[in-house]
C-alpha cells in the first residue's frame, strides 16, 4: 500500500522518538496543499521528532482502512514495500518493510506493531512502536529497534484531520543532519498519498 510504502521507507533513514516528549515547540517548516510539518528536536538526541497534519474530504473509516491495507508478508520480500506481517488481536497488527541502499550504508528493515484505539466514533487514534523480535533477523540488515508514534484520525463534517507523529533512530553511522533535513520530504509525499483518498471515495 503506497502510504505505509512511502511511510516506512522515509522512517527507515531518519529521526528518533523517546520515552516522553521534549518540552521544545514545534517549529512550522512546510505547508503547502493543505499539508502542514512541523519538526522539534529532543533532549540530549541529535535527531529531531516530526509532525504531520491535513484534513481528507472522506470518512474516518476510509483513512484507517487505507491505513492498515499492505500485502501479506512472505520470506524473501522485496524491499522498498510494507508487509502485513500477522494480527495480534483485534486491534493490534504488525508489518514489515525492509530498505535497501547503496554500499557502503548497510540495509535496515523494522517491524511494526500498530494498536488502534477507539476514543469516540469519531476520533481513532493509532499507536505505533517497534517490535524487532516478532521474526528472526537478517543477514547484512540492521533491524530498526526504537520507534513510536501515533496517528490521530478525527472526523468532522464527513472530513477527517489526520495527525501522524513519529520519532525513529535509525542507527548505525547515518549523519543528524542528514537524516534531520528529510523530515519534510518524506511526511509531505507520504500525506499527499492520503489526500489521494478524496479521489477514491468519490
Amino acid at each position: 500500500m503506497t502510504v505505509w510504502k512511502n511511510l516506512v521507507s522515509l522512517i527507515l533513514i531518519l529521526m528518533s522518538f523517546c520515552n516522553g516528549y521534549s518540552q521544545d515547540s514545534w517549529v512550522l517548516k512546510k505547508a503547502e496543499k493543505g499539508i502542514k510539518i512541523y519538526t522539534r528536536p529532543k533532549a540530549n538526541i541529535p535527531f529531531d521528532e516530526y509532525k504531520a497534519t491535513t484534513i481528507i474530504d472522506t470518512s474516518i473509516e476510509n483513512v484507517l482502512n487505507e491505513l492498515l491495507e499492505a500485502p501479506e508478508y512472505y520470506d524473501e520480500c522485496p524491499s522498498e514495500i510494507s508487509y502485513y506481517l500477522k494480527s495480534i488481536s483485534k486491534n493490534q497488527h504488525l508489518f514489515y518493510v525492509h530498505k535497501s541502499f547503496p554500499w557502503p550504508i548497510k540495509d535496515r528493515d523494522i517491524i511494526t506493531l500498530l494498536t488502534i484505539e477507539k476514543l469516540s466514533d469519531k476520533k481513532i487514534k493509532l499507536y505505533l512502536e517497534s517490535a524487532p523480535n516478532q521474526i528472526p533477523k537478517k543477514n547484512k540488515t540492521i533491524r530498526i529497534k526504537d520507534l513510536m508514534g501515533f496517528w490521530l484520525l478525527e472526523e468532522k463534517n464527513n472530513k477527517t484531520m489526520v495527525t501522524q507523529q513519529l520519532y525513529l533512530d535509525p542507527e548505525g553511522s547515518l549523519p543528524p543532519f542528514i537524516v534531520n533535513k528529510l523530515l519534510v520530504k518524506g511526511p509531505y509525499k507520504t500525506f499527499s498519498v492520503l489526500q489521494d483518498l478524496k479521489d477514491k471515495s468519490s
